[in-house]
């Protein structure tokens, strides 16, 4: 079975993930990254910080915010 990620809460502090859905969204270079952000942009206010992120999301994300912990 596969996992379906972790929230959003487990994941980031506090505001850090609206941050980042800010930066990410200042950054999109392209229309997919413009679209992706957006998303999860939409589930987040749908869903809050129980929103669940799977580890290729936050992959993404992190990337075109810039805050790419490689």
């Amino acid at each position: 079975m596969r996992s379906k990620g972790k929230q959003v809460q487990e994941i980031y502090k506090d505001d850090e993930f609206e941050s980042l859905l800010d930066d990410a969204e200042k950054n999109a270079a392209n229309y997919w990254e413009e679209t992706f952000v957006s998303d999860l942009k939409s589930k987040f206010e749908q869903f809050g910080r129980s929103m669940y992120l799977s580890e290729s999301q936050q992959d993404h994300l992190e990337g075109i915010a810039g805050d790419d912990k490689s």
